[in-house]
């Protein structure tokens, strides 16, 4: 039986081949929803958004779970932390969602006071 040899020169372009499909695998595209999140928005929590009244108006960003959501067309859900459960609206902004319950995800927003409750006007979200 013979063996085929290959000069180390040959064998370069297709190591670089595997290589890059091997990190092109690795590389997920985040699922983005409206203007995505904005890296400038503080991480807060949704407990911090009820103990701190002076972030109503404020763009923020939380992340959590979608615990439930409009079943009809996706126009807002409600995000579960740690620490509490908020309502995010997503009509306000013009965009929904695809069905999401149980997956994680970011929200940049601005929080707002409606009705004696808060909530979070979302402009981006961001599924993890």
């Amino acid at each position: 039986m013979k063996l085929l040899c290959l000069p180390a020169r040959a064998l370069l372009p297709l190591a670089l081949i595997m290589i890059t499909l091997l990190l092109g695998a690795c590389d997920k595209k985040k699922e983005q929803f409206g203007a995505g999140i904005d890296p400038a928005a503080p991480m807060v929590t949704v407990q911090d958004i009820f103990l701190q009244p002076q972030l109503v108006g404020q763009k923020v960003t939380v992340q959590g779970t979608v615990y439930t959501q409009c079943s009809s067309n996706g126009c807002w859900f409600v995000l579960q932390d740690g620490t509490a459960q908020l309502y995010i609206d997503l009509s306000t902004n013009n965009f929904i969602l695809p069905p999401m319950p149980g997956r994680q995800v970011k929200v940049t927003g601005t929080v707002t006071a409606s009705q004696k409750n808060l909530l979070i006007v979302a402009q981006g979200v961001e599924a993890i």
